[in-house]
């Protein structure tokens, strides 16, 4: 039997480390934050990449570099305490996204990561993909389709990578249940050395946005909490650029919300620049 040796390119990295809990990060109920959660996958999904791919370069805006472009984030609402040690797990690996017929469409970095207590008991859980980019003004000259000679790993990696599409998130097809006239804006305070809205941004935005809305509708918000996200990158948003956001409801039991956000300056038919989907669970007491 023929064993096909695992290349540079098809490296697994699977991590083992240790995050301590902040204190901002924690709810009343002393459970992190959805928010939060991928806070704690950072340094595990982030450090040991950039070291072997090297850091991107944020002053001179050159070279490849691989923002997120879709998460899913789960929070089990356990409590911890502050100063608390939580043990994170997980791997990556480098992966190629396909085309509809089937090509490379783009070469991404893939991560699932575990958080635990140190008896072990869950307390979250996180599902990061990077799409690796160029630093150009042209989309076509923007894609990565294979790792360049510098990066030492030899080319392109073996690994299919799934990514949902917007419609498998937002029912683009039907008339949102929430949409908003007046257009808000991204800030500074949101940006990050990419030079663009931080990713945890559009979660916290919409998450305000669907809170709004459940009240609107005299949802119980002092029972709903937001247990399981999926968010998905289309294109990035920039300081003192303007948004709309629309939202569906996705589902009853449990309950789930989609969100797009669409910049004021598109065409009405243009497609969002992100999506976000909550899944919601209740407290059984307060």
């Amino acid at each position: 039997m023929n064993i096909r040796p695992v290349t540079a390119v098809d490296r697994v990295i699977r991590s083992r480390l240790r995050e301590t809990v902040a204190f901002p990060h924690l709810s009343e109920r002393r459970a992190l934050r959805l928010s939060a959660i991928e806070h704690y996958t950072a340094r595990a999904h982030f450090v040991r990449w950039h070291r072997i791919l090297g850091s991107p370069d944020f002053t001179g805006l050159t070279g490849i570099f691989s923002p997120l472009v879709y998460v899913e984030l789960e929070t089990t609402d356990a409590p911890c305490e502050p100063e608390e040690r939580l043990a994170v797990t997980g791997e990556s690996y480098l992966g190629r996204t396909l085309d509809v017929h089937g090509e490379t469409r783009h070469l991404a970095r893939h991560g699932t990561y575990r958080l635990a207590a140190l008896d072990g008991s869950p307390v979250g859980s996180a599902r990061l993909v990077n799409v690796f980019t160029r630093y150009d003004p042209d989309p076509a000259l923007r894609r990565v389709r294979e790792l360049p000679d510098e990066t030492g790993l030899g080319g392109v990696p073996s690994r299919i990578v799934d990514l949902p599409a917007v419609e498998d998130l937002a029912p683009l097809d039907r008339r949102p249940d929430f949409a908003e006239s007046d257009v808000h804006a991204w800030h500074y305070g949101q940006t990050d050395p990419n030079r663009h809205v931080n990713g945890i941004e559009y979660l916290r935005t919409m998450e305000q946005y669907f809170a709004d809305m459940l009240y609107g509708r005299e949802q119980d918000l002092t029972r709903l909490w937001a247990a399981r996200a999926r968010v998905l990158y289309r294109k990035p948003c920039f300081r003192g650029e303007g948004y709309r956001r629309v939202a569906w409801f996705t589902g009853e039991a449990p309950l789930a919300m989609c969100g797009a956000f669409f910049k004021a300056d598109d065409s009405p038919r243009a497609r969002p620049a992100a999506v976000v989907e909550l899944t919601y669970q209740l407290h059984e007491e307060c």
